[in-house]
């Protein structure tokens, strides 16, 4: 039986970048097809109503989010000013699409939410691009030619409409047959239910 999740995701999100190692675990652990998909209203170039900060709900993600990147030995920097002032995600969401074109997302969601959220560093800065390609061993030019391309924005806002149609409204979400599955914590319901319908590799861990 072939099965598809539906993985969105954001580089905006601290939640996004904790939940990396699991969902890669999932992908390798199981028989599945893994979409993912890079979601960000602003990004998409969609306005949305800013919605209030409330001091003791941004305390606790604070405090949640550095225990959880605490106990799996990953760091954890939040920039600046956040999450009133954040960096602009739109062209790491689009290069997300290329990287997927060119056969090297999994490296690129790796070095890009680490010096995102691991580092601190501005996505936007020349040496972010200039470090993430050599690393990546792409040529620059290429890459940014085809991140800055017309039909890359239009697939970043199809990405958001169609995480709009399945109910996804923050990051991390599984959409597995029409069901939502949101937060870090959903990771373990979703492979529960891949166990039940028995599609763990025989030398999966």
């Amino acid at each position: 039986m072939a099965v598809t999740l539906e993985v969105f995701y954001s580089f905006q999100s601290p939640y996004s970048y904790l939940a990396l190692d699991g969902l890669y675990e999932l992908q390798d652990n199981y028989d599945i097809q893994m979409l993912w998909q890079p979601f960000s209203a602003k990004a998409s170039g969609q306005t949305l109503p800013a919605s209030p900060i409330i001091p003791d709900k941004l305390s606790y993600l604070f405090e949640d989010t550095r225990r959880i990147a605490a106990l799996n030995g990953l760091p954890l920097v939040f920039p600046e000013g956040w999450p009133e002032t954040e960096f602009d995600p739109g062209r790491a969401i689009r290069g997300a699409l290329i990287a997927n074109d060119m056969g090297i997302l999994k490296e690129y969601n790796y070095k890009v939410f680490q010096r995102w959220w691991g580092m601190g560093e501005n996505p936007n800065d020349e040496n972010f691009s200039n470090e993430l390609c050599d690393e990546l061993d792409i040529d620059l030019g290429d890459f940014l030619s085809k991140v800055n391309a017309s039909d890359t924005r239009e697939r970043v806002k199809g990405v958001f409409k169609r995480g709009r149609k399945f109910g996804a409204f923050d990051t991390p979400t599984i959409i597995f047959d029409q069901d939502r599955y949101y937060g870090l914590e959903k990771l373990a319901v979703v492979a529960a239910r891949l166990d039940k319908l028995g599609l763990k590799k025989k030398n999966a861990r």
